[in-house]
């Protein structure tokens, strides 16, 4: 992945990281509201009430905002569109809070005063310093807010002329280059670090050899699955017939590209929400949410059928293998993968046993139902 690239992945996680800068957010808040308030007392002045209220009006609001975010990021992660709708919450916030920063400190250097001028400095630096620690995640929103805060301070300090003043907005300046340098830094950091970690996730869920999911990967897809209350969820179980004349006649490198070829199928054939995993040596599962009619599990079922017993081309040699598949359905919002499984498996075994082909289960607690088509084929490889 590119330094500088953000996959959907990566960029969901990004969003959900600002809703985790809920103690900054607060800090800054507070010091604004005593800070300011001290300040605009000392100095009497209107505008700096202004400011200071917007500002803590605008932190108020990035707090409730990101209390819903972590409540949504309860039931689960966001989609990339409504990832944007956060995101675009998060901008006008901190527009509001950086805005409020920057017209509160060119208001106090505006004034000859220099000891509110030392408060109003701080305040500045703690708040960019919190931009380039906490939202750095969101480079475009972080330089925002620096410009936002910073630039008004360094116009009003060097509107008074002379030296110190001049030095000191030299050094806003300085600082804010060196800020934004850290913001695009960190953000290219960052993105590497979630692109390893969602890579290694991804792998942890794979199956090396057909790059179908595995165990781990079918449990956490079906965990994720969400019922409308009159839809069904589907499990088809498969192995292969004359599977081990294919390892034992060619050897375990052609077992091996020809489970590949299976997998290739298997993914032109299945696309999402559905799931193709592989579970064992030649053993798979397809996972089939929203099935609103029990037809469409055994269209599925006909069509994984028919696209695998075509011949396999591995290298000089073509090859056909036969398949024995038994699926089971159950509604979604009660559906239990292991039960869905073990009906799936014992009706892939009962037609094994007929010759194999596609079998429905019955009931969860009844057999399997009589086999629903056969294809000629050894009971077992």
């Amino acid at each position: 992945m590119h330094a500088n690239v953000e996959s959907d992945e990566v960029y969901v996680a990004l969003v959900s990281d600002l809703a985790r800068t809920a103690l900054p957010t607060s800090i800054m808040g507070v010091t604004l509201a005593g800070v300011g308030l001290f300040v605009a007392q000392a100095l009497g002045h209107a505008g700096l009430f202004a400011a200071v209220a917007s500002g803590v009006l605008a932190c108020l609001c990035k707090l409730a905002l990101m209390v819903g975010q972590t409540r949504r990021l309860a039931d689960g992660s966001h989609a990339p569109r409504e990832a944007r709708l956060w995101e675009r919450g998060h901008l006008l916030t901190t527009i509001g809070v950086a805005s409020s920063v920057g017209a509160f400190v060119a208001l106090v250097f505006a004034q000859p005063r220099m000891e509110p001028q030392m408060l109003a400095t701080g305040v500045l630096f703690g708040y960019c310093s919190g931009v380039v620690a906490h939202l750095f995640v969101r480079p475009v929103l972080a330089s925002g807010a620096l410009l936002l805060a910073a630039l008004p301070a360094i116009a009003s300090a060097a509107w008074f002329g002379d030296m110190p003043h001049g030095i000191l907005a030299t050094m806003f300046g300085l600082f804010l280059v060196g800020a934004l340098q850290s913001v695009f830094a960190a953000h290219r950091k960052a993105i590497r670090q979630i692109g390893l970690r969602l890579d290694m996730a991804a792998l942890a869920r794979s199956d090396t050899l057909t790059g179908l999911a595995n165990r781990l990967g079918l449990r956490e897809a079906f965990r994720t699955l969400s019922g409308t209350g009159d839809d069904s969820v589907a499990i088809h179980c498969f192995d292969l017939d004359r599977f081990k004349p294919v390892n034992d006649r060619y050897g375990h490198a052609a077992g091996d590209a020809l489970l590949q070829e299976i997998g290739a199928r298997l993914r032109l054939l299945v696309g999402h929400p559905a799931l193709a995993a592989r579970t064992g040596g030649d053993e798979f599962v397809v996972l089939q949410p929203g099935v609103r009619h029990p037809e469409e599990a055994e269209i599925l079922a006909r069509r994984i059928v028919h696209a695998l017993s075509a011949p396999y081309h591995l290298g000089p040699e073509t090859v056909s293998v036969g398949l024995s598949l038994g699926f089971a359905c159950a509604p979604s919002r009660t559906a239990d993968l292991e039960d869905l499984v073990r009906r799936a498996d014992a009706a892939s075994y009962a037609v094994k046993r007929q010759g194999g082909g596609v079998a429905a289960s019955g009931p969860a607690s009844g057999p399997p139902r009589a086999r629903a088509g056969a294809e000629p084929g050894p009971a077992r490889r």
